[in-house]
């Protein structure tokens, strides 16, 4: 027995069959361990600033474009920090990568309720960006390390479901104690929670083996241009990043606050229409890694779907603010893009089968970057167009209640965007759940061997 980086490290002669077993029951509490930091970071995504936006503006006198930046700046920042992330999960492996952004996230989350003006605001929220960004990545990479096969798919849709129920979370539960403590208090508990499973996640890690030697991560660089250059990515990394931002958009930045503004209900009420939209993005994710195996592992009708339910969303919002619909309608047009969301595991998986086996981290760090640099971008232009219609504000003792004609504007825009996903999404080939790669290399070694004769024989 020897230390390695502060992980236990074992020989493959001093393994016995007993340490292989219990060796591989504590790689399984370490994803479910990486998995519930996922699931904290997913409070900070989905909670800040939607579930509080009220509170940020009314107790410090802010702009709705100051207090969108607070999601913008972390998703500018997990966006910007994905293909490092990706890289770095793929040269250390995702246990040491999770362990020092773990610490971060606690860092910033932390300090994020003792701000008391702008500039502190923004450094935590910098913090918890970079902190969160390498969470999914890192449980991503274990469990292709671990469960990479058939039911690769259906794996990391649990596991991404464990983390949306930290969006789950974030929505009305998080309002409910906000209410009862106050914004801060709320804050600083879930910063308390991320603490102990960090610790938990640092004891387990000493249990983990790592010194079998895994598949060579190869050059980072070059990992990053194959994928880059690899066409195949394209219409996925557009038509994903583009619908993400639009569903992400609304659950995370505008979603409730439309919904207090157009409907005149309370905060908590409206956070329960978020609240049940993510509840279908839930019911969703393991649901269409089973539907995509039993259709053969076909990826392209999910990719489709996830760009025509967020048009579908956004084309029924706006029907709704023409026809001043209540509430429940709105909830309505807000099940599409969240059960698009839910598709995410097969998209995912799309992009490991474009790309080759050693950049498998660096290819969904590189899409899930492009996505959130849309989400980003989406939520300062939602500010924006909040803040241009100013001087039609009504102001009461608790919130700034924007005109529907704010939300006309700003949806059409959403719709443009969900509309040249729709057209991208139909430029996508089909993997049929099979690496191209590999495939184009059998293609093309048959054209140089129309026999298929090789050096050891017959293809």
């Amino acid at each position: 027995m020897s230390e390695s980086m502060g992980l236990t490290v074992r020989t493959l002669d001093t393994v016995t069959c007993r340490d292989k077993i219990r060796l591989k029951r504590y790689g399984a509490a370490i994803i479910l361990a990486i998995a519930g930091l996922y699931f904290f970071s997913f409070i900070q995504r989905v909670g800040i600033p939607s579930a509080i936006f009220n509170d940020l503006q009314s107790e410090m006198n802010l702009d709705a474009i100051v207090v969108t930046r607070l999601g913008a700046i972390y998703m500018l920042i997990y966006a910007v920090m994905q293909p490092f992330a990706g890289l770095l999960a793929d040269r250390f492996g995702g246990i040491r990568v999770v362990l020092a952004s773990g610490l971060l996230l606690v860092i910033g989350a932390t300090l994020f309720p003792f701000s008391h003006s702008i500039a502190g605001l923004y450094s935590s929220r910098t913090l918890v960006g970079l902190g969160s960004c390498a969470m999914f990545l890192c449980m991503f990479k274990e469990a292709h390390h671990s469960f990479s096969g058939k039911h690769f798919t259906v794996i990391v849709g649990f596991l991404s479901l464990i983390g949306y129920c930290g969006g789950l979370a974030g929505t009305s539960p998080f309002r409910m104690l906000s209410d009862i403590g106050g914004w801060r208090n709320a804050c600083l508990g879930i910063a308390a929670g991320t603490a102990v499973l960090l610790g938990i996640t640092w004891w387990l890690s000493r249990k983990v083996d790592r010194s079998i030697p895994r598949q060579m991560a190869g050059n980072a660089w070059s990992n990053s241009v194959a994928v880059l250059t690899n066409r195949l990515n394209y219409p996925v990394m557009l038509t994903f990043s583009f619908s993400a931002s639009v569903s992400l958009c609304l659950q995370m930045t505008i979603g409730q606050k439309f919904i207090e503004d157009f409907c005149a209900i309370t905060a908590l009420e409206a956070s329960g229409i978020t609240f049940t939209m993510m509840l279908f993005t839930m019911a969703a994710l393991p649901v269409c890694g089973i539907v995509c195996k039993v259709f053969h592992n076909r990826r392209n009708p999910f990719l489709i779907f996830v760009a025509a339910a967020a048009v579908a969303g956004i084309v029924m919002i706006l029907v709704g603010i023409y026809f001043k619909m209540p509430s429940w309608f709105f909830l309505c047009a807000f099940i599409p893009p969240a059960l698009g969301s839910g598709c995410t595991p097969v998209i995912l998986s799309m992009m490991k089968e474009y790309n080759r086996p050693n950049a498998v981290a660096t290819s969904v760090g590189l899409l899930n970057a492009a996505a959130y640099m849309m989400i980003a971008l989406t939520s300062q232009v939602t500010g924006m167009v909040l803040d241009w219609f100013d001087n039609q504000v009504l102001i009461t003792a608790k919130s700034k209640i924007y005109p529907p004609a704010a939300y006309v504007v700003l949806f059409s825009i959403l719709l443009t965007i969900s509309l040249i996903a729709l057209v991208s999404s139909f430029f996508s080939r089909e993997t049929f759940g099979r690496s191209q790669r590999e495939s184009e290399a059998q293609i093309d070694l048959i054209k140089v061997n129309p026999e298929g004769k090789t050096l050891c024989g017959e293809v």
